[in-house]
């Protein structure tokens, strides 16, 4: 600083509106006023920035006309079924059918064709749900709709095979193309609620698959005390008794109690509440305590072990609506992560010095490699752009650090946000606000200087109040008058320069 105070030079961290000379302040204003106005006209923009075709898919409009044909393929097929277990429709019923098979997956096909275009092979990967979607109708188009309906027909002719036997059991694949369904319940509004059940549903696969383990263990225990206490003593009655009809009755129980595997399946029946009181109470007549066995699997199958059962999906189902947000935090979070070292890696080809900043030589050379500008023109920056971008990521010291540089192009890459635009404005008014009181400081210094009272200036329109009745402004507008007239007085009473 010494320095540059004894060469006259102003130091570069100097006030910008003291130091900088007049052009540069009034290119300053223009560049500022420029990306104000583009900032406040992103919000705008951006709606424009997809194309006509591409809103038109990702309408609702289109989802829901789209699901139209998937609920009347799903009628054909059922259709289709029947027929070829009962026969009963005609045969201009079952051409018409055949004809509708081709023209739905022709509209499929189209449909998907219109997607490749408008988005791109990008909108089929799996690595985001829209993708995993896509690929999946893809995969059943292609597989239940091409392959069976068009490709495998054309080689049964061709190779001359057996059309009625292996036609009929390729149909059967075509039950898959169901699964479409899903699609209609989860991007149709309709039937959002229908989407909620079915996503509980699919929530609750490994509570469901555990709780078939644990009612096979605890069946697997009862069944085991059973057969050494109930049934032992059962077959003992049977070796005393000489009455024939009571060793008939005994064997018919023993057909539902006589071993493990009949045993087993005899609790299940009594899980699910099914007509097992036929037996128990034949069975109660030779062995009278068999009721209370009966019924301590009663209490603990159904009464605890389902309702635990039943609080446990219900828990899932809670938890999973919360999961949803947080999982849309943690992909935006992983988002935001990719984004990051994207632009980490795009700053260490730039630093070819490895300083750990960009100078302004270092910022243009990237604008002339040829693999650099791919990257520049995926971020919708262009090489005349190149000077205006490099003032806006510096803040005045020359050069570009990490931190600038990687804040300075997440903000630019999207478009304006609710927040940002609040923010400008506030900024705006408090610049408003503190060039209103310089304004009047500066009628103060020139009243003082020329002894002469100064106009006071208008408040700034960001602060102005509103009047409370029309009594007040009347009031105020004379209050005006006559100080803007006292004031062209004393003016018109001093000597003309």
């Amino acid at each position: 600083r010494s320095a540059s105070e004894a060469s006259g030079e102003v130091p570069r961290r100097a006030s910008f509106f003291t130091s900088a000379p007049c052009n540069v302040r009034m290119r300053f204003r223009t560049t500022f006023t420029s990306r104000l106005s583009k900032s406040m006209e992103s919000t705008s923009e951006s709606s424009q920035e997809q194309s006509f075709a591409q809103r038109v898919v990702k309408s609702v409009e289109f989802e829901g006309f789209i699901s139209i044909f998937i609920l009347a393929n799903c009628v054909t097929m059922g259709m289709q079924a029947h027929e070829l277990v009962t026969g009963d429709f005609g045969a201009d019923a079952l051409y018409s059918l055949e004809v509708s098979e081709h023209i739905l997956t022709a509209i499929f096909c189209v449909e998907l064709l219109i997607k490749w275009k408008v988005f791109g092979r990008q909108a089929f990967y799996p690595d985001h749900a829209d993708g995993r979607s896509n690929f999946a109708d893809l995969i059943l188009v292609f597989l239940t709709g091409v392959l069976l309906s068009w490709v495998i027909p054309i080689i049964v002719i061709l190779l001359k095979l057996d059309n009625a036997t292996t036609l009929k059991t390729l149909k059967v694949c075509r039950v898959i193309r169901l699964a479409r369904l899903v699609r209609v319940f989860h991007r149709v509004p309709f039937f959002r609620e229908c989407w909620q059940i079915i996503r509980g549903l699919s929530d609750s696969i490994r509570t469901l698959f555990w709780t078939c383990v644990v009612i096979v263990l605890v069946t697997y225990v009862f069944s085991i005390f059973g057969l050494f206490l109930m049934v032992v003593e059962l077959q003992g009655v049977r070796d005393r008794t000489t009455d024939a009809a009571k060793i008939e009755s005994i064997d018919n129980l023993m057909v539902y109690v006589g071993g493990l595997d009949r045993l087993m399946y005899t609790l299940i029946q009594v899980l699910t509440m099914d007509s097992f009181h036929g037996v128990t109470r034949e069975l109660k007549q030779y062995v009278w305590w068999s009721w209370m066995y009966f019924y301590a699997y009663i209490a603990v199958a159904c009464f605890v072990l389902m309702n635990l059962v039943t609080a446990v999906i219900v828990e899932n189902a809670m938890s999973a609506s919360q999961h949803d947000s947080e999982q849309a935090m943690k992909e935006k979070e992983a988002e935001r992560s990719k984004e990051l070292k994207h632009l980490e890696v795009l700053f260490r080809r730039m630093d070819t010095d490895g300083g750990g900043t960009l100078c302004w030589d270092e910022f243009k050379s990237s604008f002339s490699d040829p693999e650099m500008q791919k990257v520049w023109s995926m971020m919708d920056c262009r090489p005349e752009d190149c000077k205006e971008l490099f003032e806006l990521l510096d803040d005045g010291s020359g050069e570009i650090d990490s931190e600038e540089f990687f804040q300075g192009l997440r903000r630019m890459r999207g478009g304006a946000t609710a927040k940002d635009i609040f923010r400008i404005q506030k900024t705006i008014c408090q610049m408003a606000t503190a060039l209103g009181q310089v304004q009047e400081q500066v009628c103060v210094l020139g009243s003082e200087f020329h002894g002469s009272p100064c106009r006071a200036s208008p408040k700034s329109p960001w602060k102005a109040r509103r009047p409370n009745s029309r009594k007040g402004t009347h009031d105020s507008q004379i209050s005006e008058s006559k100080k803007d007239a006292a004031t062209d007085a004393g003016r018109a009473s001093l000597p003309q320069p």
